[in-house]
């Protein structure tokens, strides 16, 4: 999957683009058909951290934000927005596919 990192108004380390990338991975067992997604991350108010992930997938795009005292926790909050919404599509896409022929008969 293709993840394109934008931090404002302060520099990511290296530690916390892991971390992201390794949850952003973990995103594909809700959703297998994931093309690429976006993080940015935000720092412009003293004591307010925003985090903002878009995930694009086969039709349409997934978009969640957070906004929290401390960046770590605006990204895990950010994270299970869009995991609900993933597992939304997916149970949505499974829903409708067509019944096996083989249950017809």
């Amino acid at each position: 999957m293709d993840i394109q990192f934008s931090a404002r108004h302060f520099n990511a380390s290296a530690g916390l683009q892991d971390r992201i990338q390794e949850e952003m991975d973990k995103l594909a067992k809700f959703y297998p058909n994931i093309t690429s997604a976006s993080v940015i991350l935000d720092h412009e108010v003293e004591h307010q951290r925003h985090c903002e992930i878009s995930v694009n997938i086969t039709g349409s795009v997934i978009a969640a934000s957070a906004d929290e005292e401390n960046m770590g926790k605006a990204v895990d909050v950010a994270l299970e927005r869009v995991k609900t919404q993933l597992k939304k599509a997916n149970d949505k896409q499974n829903d409708h596919r067509a019944q096996p022929l083989s249950d017809l008969a």
